[in-house]
């Protein structure tokens, strides 16, 4: 009798544990019942009263009033809090980090040949958590991320290696010449590469997009400009990244920031502009008219204030709210011409209350440009869930992500209470918090 190989253990104990594995798939899904005293409904933009949530597994299966806990369900009581759906960052750099002074290309060259892809990974999901800590339980991750390594973080959060939000990714952002770095006379350590992919023409443009789908991109980013370079991608070179990408059923995101860049992005059928700082109010009709979202990454003044202190001297408060009035003013005349704002932070500069927090100081500087609290909410639930293209997302309903915040007070009148929340949700499974907090 001849010894069994390696390999034909292996395979032998992988088909005795698979109708085991399937059989734990087929098994009864956790059942949670969640009794809110003022539910948010993201859509319609304000609070409904209490409500019931029936959960089972991951999802919402009934929102209503009265409803029965079924036998052996889970009750938490957030009846003394409002309950909003969980918040979205749809622009984050979970893999970036530039200190004060410093070009990209320095931060570069101390991810890849300092610190390494595995302490940068280590960095990325302890910015993670703090979004997931601050309420925020889905992200949109746009590049600046090494080869994937957004990638492989949502990877290990879905796998429940490490706690952290839902994370929709880009992968490398398809860019022109040089990218986002300073010019590079050289470049031996292939910086350039190693952040982003350099589109070569058109063809090259839908091979680059079949392979960020390939490796499991959720979204397209790409750069119609790429300062502080001047080099730009053609129109042809956008054209056909949007259509293979919509082909492929993926949406793109562009960073633009200049009105030209921008109007050429909307006109090749991008999902949304970010930035957007420099924009005519004729190229913001033409996004309304396209149903192309608007994330404006603006901070509020207290952000603002936060990463100027160290200067030397700092700039006085007022001189800060006049640097910031010209994108504010952008943001409102998105709003008044009818152009869906979606929240995104494009946080990436060290900050002491951690990322989350600073992605509510984002929606804070939304309210000091005009928004109310209840439009800024709809940017980081609603509207934000619509252009990740998850109708599950941001919003609390029968088949929705069972993602959920609950909060002292209504946050509908004031976004303060967001600061603190009491207990977040994600997929069904209390991720930070007690419901105990809701009854204090």
């Amino acid at each position: 009798m001849t010894r069994p190989t390696l390999a034909a253990c292996a395979a032998a104990l992988i088909a005795a544990l698979t109708p085991v594995a399937a059989h734990a798939q087929r098994g009864p899904q956790p059942v949670v019942l969640v009794r809110a005293g003022n539910l948010f409904d993201s859509e319609a933009g304000r609070m409904v009263g209490p409500r019931d949530l029936l959960i089972r597994g991951e999802r919402v299966v009934e929102v209503g009033q009265g409803l029965a806990a079924p036998e052996g369900a889970m009750v938490v009581d957030l009846s003394g809090c409002s309950v909003l759906p969980g918040l979205i960052d749809a622009h984050t750099h979970l893999l970036l980090e530039q200190r004060d002074g410093e070009g990209l290309s320095d931060v570069a060259a101390r991810d890849h040949a300092v610190q390494g892809d595995v302490y940068r990974t280590l960095a990325g999901a302890r910015r993670a958590r703090e979004y997931l800590d601050a309420g925020f339980t889905s992200v949109r991750d746009l590049g600046n991320s090494g080869q994937f390594l957004d990638l492989i973080l949502e990877r290990g959060i879905n796998d429940g290696l490490t706690p952290g939000p839902r994370i929709y990714g880009s992968g490398p952002g398809l860019a022109p010449a040089g990218g986002q770095l300073e010019p590079q006379p050289t470049d031996p350590h292939h910086l350039i590469a190693g952040e982003y992919r350099i589109i070569n023409g058109a063809d090259d443009a839908r091979a680059a997009v079949r392979d960020a789908v390939a490796r499991g991109a959720d979204v397209i980013k790409m750069y119609p400009e790429a300062t502080p370079q001047r080099t730009r991608l053609s129109v042809e070179e956008m054209a056909a990244i949007v259509a293979e990408a919509k082909r492929l059923g993926i949406p793109v995101a562009a960073h633009a920031t200049s009105d030209a860049a921008i109007r050429e992005a909307v006109e090749a059928g991008v999902t949304s502009i970010e930035h957007g700082y420099d924009i005519s109010d004729e190229t913001l009709r033409l996004m309304a008219s396209k149903g192309v979202w608007l994330v404006p990454t603006d901070p509020s003044v207290d952000m603002a204030v936060e990463f100027t202190r160290a200067w030397s001297p700092p700039p006085p408060r007022e001189e800060i709210e006049h640097h910031l009035q010209g994108s504010r003013d952008r943001l409102m005349r998105a709003h008044r011409l009818g152009v869906k704002i979606a929240l995104g932070s494009d946080l990436y500069a060290p900050y002491g209350p951690g990322r989350g927090a600073g992605t509510l100081g984002t929606m804070d500087g939304y309210v000091e440009a005009g928004l109310t609290p209840r439009e800024a909410l709809q940017s980081a639930t609603w509207e934000a869930g619509r252009l990740l293209g998850d109708d599950a997302l941001g919003v609390l309903r029968a088949r929705s992500w069972a993602d959920l915040v609950a909060v002292s007070g209504d946050p509908t009148t004031s976004l303060s209470p967001l600061r603190t929340p009491r207990l977040v949700m994600k997929g069904g499974r209390v991720a930070a918090g007690s419901a105990a907090a809701c009854s204090s």
